[in-house]
């Protein structure tokens, strides 16, 4: 299922579709085949899976660290961070 969903983004970034019998038959070593290989489609999907590194990143943040604080805790590093971007 995996591998079928990356054939399937490899297709749709490179134009190609399913039918297209000439596709299967050349050799993945065609250098007229890897020019242009930053579409505007794989742009966009490692743009998509960054941020959705980084949600839950920030999620597991939240859960396992703010959450876990005192409210003393959160105070002091609500403080530390005001006086940190007064210095900037």
């Amino acid at each position: 299922m995996l591998g079928q969903l990356f054939q399937w983004i490899k297709r749709l970034s490179t134009g190609t579709t399913a039918e297209s019998e000439d596709s299967y038959s050349q050799s993945f070593s065609d250098e007229e085949r890897d020019v242009g290989r930053w579409t505007f489609m794989s742009v966009s999907i490692v743009f998509t899976l960054s941020l959705y590194v980084v949600a839950g990143l920030g999620y597991y943040a939240k859960v396992h660290v703010w959450d876990g604080m005192s409210e003393a805790q959160k105070e002091a590093v609500a403080k530390a961070m005001v006086v940190d971007t007064q210095y900037l």
